[in-house]
């Protein structure tokens, strides 16, 4: 049925109207409130819209319990509709169901010719519950992401890969005007979040301009995310009298979202340090990489004074890398012939200077050595050199980095010091440390 053949339903309209544009500015208990209010005052209405205004409620509530992800980790079941026991799941299944009555109602009303008014909900309803299956697709992912946070390593592609098929099967799905603030918020949740894992593999690729245009992207969007809230103001009562307007906190989901983002800017900040460093003064780099946090070139600056370090490296292995050119962006068409022996051992950032390159062939000779202790992602790895009087210590965040710590004197394999350095510094730079945090009140 096409949308434009739907005769207005003025009062009816109205009130869906207000209810999703509620909605869709992330404002779960107005809208909540606002349909319950209705449902008061319209008690001799007819069994459907009785049934829409109810299933809306629920909806709100289920919005607000999805955006708080207080459904992560917790178990399947649950006495109430919405207690803390009943997973998200749960709670649209049975949300589904009531859109799904409303949905058949519509269509079985007497000869086909359904009024106006039941004809609007049916459609509705019918857009709603492919809204609802979207919904449920990505609360599992969510819970998906959640899970592999225990995990050494996670391959972000594969997680945009599903993301993306999930954004395939509902594409248009829920496109009536009616629900268009709803298709707003949830297309930029999924844009923000699909760009964010692009940006973590690409990063992880060492792949400097599709990382930062991913990034700044979902930083914009986030950006324009946080206004809706900045806007909104919620009048607070003082305890001794008064009043006082505040900016509405916004839910879990959306500042966790930010924090993925500021973790991968210090991770994209440190990984691509060279390049960005040459466009600015060395101050200037040292105090905008201070803002990010953690701050990286800070800590492991700091590390170096303190204990007197030769060189701290992150080592890119670029084998089987044909798209690696060096720091910086590269034209897509020029050619660069792929880098061999040491070439494909790059220090792609070399603290306090330039990687020591005395130190190079015992470096590379470690590495294959260790592979296998360093291919285990938790494993700190340890080598003394008694010809040149030098102790190397070598951790792998990830697959395709190594760190390195260079001290020119003879250091313990069990210094604690250097040994929680590394496990911290290696831990916060995986790809799954982000998701710990996805879960509220959970450290990460």
């Amino acid at each position: 049925m096409s949308d434009s053949h739907l005769t207005p339903v003025p009062v009816e309209q109205a009130v869906l109207q207000t209810f999703f544009s509620q909605l869709g500015i992330f404002s779960y208990d107005r809208a909540k409130d606002y349909v319950e209010k209705e449902k008061e005052s319209s008690k001799t209405a007819g069994a459907s819209w009785a049934s829409v205004l109810a299933a809306l409620a629920h909806l709100a509530a289920a919005e607000k319990a999805y955006h708080n992800m207080t459904f992560l980790g917790q178990k399947l079941g649950g006495q109430s509709f919405f207690s803390r026991k009943d997973s998200i799941r749960t709670i649209y299944t049975s949300l589904h169901n009531e859109l799904k009555k409303v949905v058949t109602t519509g269509r079985n009303a007497v000869g086909g010719t359904a009024p106006h008014l039941e004809e609007l909900l049916s459609h509705l309803s019918e857009q709603l519950c492919y809204f609802i299956q979207a919904r449920m697709e990505i609360a599992d992912f969510y819970e998906k992401m959640y899970s592999l946070s225990s995990q050494k390593s996670v391959n972000s592609e594969e997680l945009v890969s599903t993301l993306e098929s999930v954004l395939h099967k509902y594409s248009s799905r829920f496109h009536h005007p009616i629900l268009s603030p709803l298709e707003s918020s949830f297309q930029l949740e999924v844009d923000v979040l699909t760009q964010l894992l692009k940006c973590q593999a690409q990063i992880s690729e060492w792949k400097f301009l599709p990382s930062l245009l991913n990034l700044h992207s979902a930083h914009s969007k986030l950006h324009s995310w946080s206004q809706i809230f900045e806007k909104q103001r919620e009048t607070r009562k003082h305890l001794f009298g008064g009043q006082i307007q505040k900016a509405v906190q916004p839910p879990h989901l959306f500042l966790w979202l930010l924090k993925f983002k500021n973790i991968l800017l210090a991770k994209f900040s440190f990984y691509f340090h060279e390049a960005l460093s040459r466009q600015t003064t060395l101050s200037e780099m040292k105090t905008v990489t201070a803002k990010t946090a953690p701050d990286y070139f800070g800590k492991i600056s700091s590390f170096i004074r303190k204990y007197d370090v030769v060189n701290v490296s992150l080592i890119f292995d670029n084998r089987g890398s044909e798209s690696f050119q060096g720091h910086g962006y590269h034209h897509p068409h020029s050619y660069r012939e792929a880098p061999k022996g040491v070439d494909q051992y790059p220090a792609v950032v070399s603290l306090p200077n330039d990687r020591p390159v005395m130190h190079w062939p015992n470096v590379i000779m470690i590495m294959s050595d260790r592979a296998a202790d360093l291919n285990m992602l938790d494993k700190v790895v340890h080598f003394f050199d008694d010809k040149v009087q030098s102790t190397y210590y070598l951790t792998r965040p990830e697959p395709h980095f190594t760190i390195i710590v260079i001290f020119e004197s003879k250091k313990s394999e069990k210094d604690s010091h250097f040994i929680s350095f590394l496990q911290e510094l290696s831990s916060s730079l995986k790809n799954s440390k982000p998701f710990s945090s996805l879960k509220p009140g959970s450290k990460g």
